[in-house]
């Protein structure tokens, strides 16, 4: 299954389709399956608010540390089959999760370890890496189309989620029907999904002939204004590079704002007075205006520097949060989750381009993959710390505000950063 025999047309706009589908159940149904039948679960089991956002925290963590090892498994064994050990890991998961969960031990081994392994590798890393080793010119537009699946699947997935719960009183039941649509993803994954364009005799973009490195270029100028690296980036050169540590620290807040809202934000629209059904609603509102803003950005983001999307997403973020920390009524609620909806939207896609277009497809499994482990790894910190808060204090405000003033801090020092070269020795050079 190396080639598709008599290919004509570009195959990375079906590939692009396949992907999407396999995002928006990968990624919808980790996140908001552990965001909102957690609840459920803790409800029945009486955990703690801290058991369960240590449970949300360890599946933050495994959804992003071992990426580093996502991409050596990219590496070794391909895109494609990445996403297959990823998804079974998720069909396994979700079963677990309706079977034997019964201890925060077993939420921690399940839900935390299982489910965010079945994440990092059937999710956003490998999809990530295959856009952008397919598209060049129209890398940013790609992007938006395919993590759209994400934000897709999180309008659809939490009502449904929600509506299973309802009519049929069984939050386990909703683990099986994840299983049923995890298979789905899987299949997708085996007989659809190919490594690269020159696996099917052809090139990024669908062009007679490109390196997939920089910008077309006709008549001497570029056809885009927008910075790709030109420059063969090496992970040893990418960890070189100041500017690659810089745009980690830089990740963090957005991290940091989306775990809370998912890892804690259902009891805390709970504790402002309101249903965890209207929550369910609410996230997929999020997502809703997050896909919207996402498209938006994919347009804009083949037109102009990403980076500058990116401040723009943190700042939204940082409104947001803000708002929702107190967000008392629905007209203030409803602004709270556009604001985070519209921000994540953003950033999220932006930091996926800067990355890519600063390093290049050659070093993107690993950009990638480093990154996710970067960001996680302090993103799973904000659900245990809020809960342990919490616990003593009886308030989630101070994290959410906190977290907002670190949005736009972030955003101050994003503005200021610009694509890196290369680091060559002076021997070299001469």
């Amino acid at each position: 299954m190396s080639a598709i025999p008599g290919t004509k047309s570009f195959y990375g706009w079906p590939l692009l389709f396949f992907l999407w589908v396999i995002l928006g159940i990968n990624f919808a149904l980790t996140n908001y399956g552990m965001s909102i039948l957690n609840v459920y679960l803790g409800d029945e089991l009486n955990f703690s608010r801290s058991a369960l956002g240590f449970g949300y925290s360890v599946y933050m963590l495994m959804t992003g540390l071992p990426g580093p090892l996502v991409a050596k498994l990219i590496d070794r064994v391909g895109i494609r089959y990445t996403l297959v050990i990823g998804n079974i890991m998720l069909v396994l998961g979700a079963i677990s999760m309706a079977t034997i969960v019964t201890s925060p031990l077993m939420l921690v081994l399940i839900g935390g370890i299982l489910m965010g392994l079945a994440h990092s590798n059937g999710g956003p890393i490998p999809v990530q890496a295959s856009v952008t080793r397919w598209f060049s010119r129209r890398r940013s537009i790609a992007m938006a189309l395919v993590l759209s699946g994400a934000s897709a699947g999180g309008m659809i997935f939490p009502s449904m989620i929600g509506y299973i719960v309802a009519n049929t009183d069984s939050w386990r039941f909703a683990w099986w029907v994840i299983a049923g649509l995890a298979v789905i993803s899987t299949l997708i994954s085996f007989f659809l999904v190919r490594e690269r364009p020159e696996e099917v005799g052809q090139y990024p973009d669908g062009d007679a002939a490109s390196s997939g490195e920089s910008a077309p270029v006709t008549n001497g100028k570029p056809r885009s204004r927008v910075y790709q690296t030109t420059e063969d980036w090496s992970v040893h050169d990418v960890l070189r590079a100041p500017a690659f540590w810089l745009l980690l620290c830089c990740s963090i807040s957005v991290v940091a704002s989306y775990s809370m809202f998912l890892g804690q934000g259902v009891l805390h629209i709970r504790d402002l007075g309101h249903s965890i059904e209207l929550a369910s609603y609410l996230f997929s509102f999020s997502v809703g205006s997050g896909l919207v803003a996402r498209l938006v950005a994919g347009y804009l983001g083949d037109k102009i520097d990403a980076k500058l999307l990116w401040v723009v997403g943190l700042l939204s973020q940082g409104l947001g949060l803000a708002i929702f920390a107190q967000a008392h009524t629905l007209v203030l609620l409803y602004v709270a989750v556009a604001c985070l909806g519209v921000g994540s939207g953003i950033a999220i896609l932006s930091i996926v381009l800067v990355f890519g277009n600063w390093f290049g497809p050659r070093a993107a499994p690993f950009v990638f993959g480093y990154g996710s482990a970067f960001a996680a790894a302090f993103g799973a910190l904000i659900p245990v710390i809020a809960g342990i808060l919490f616990d003593m204090t009886g308030s989630f405000i101070p994290i959410f505000y906190g977290i907002s003033g670190l949005s736009i801090l972030t955003a101050i020092t994003l503005a200021m950063l610009k694509p890196p070269r290369i680091a060559r020795k002076a021997g070299k050079l001469a």
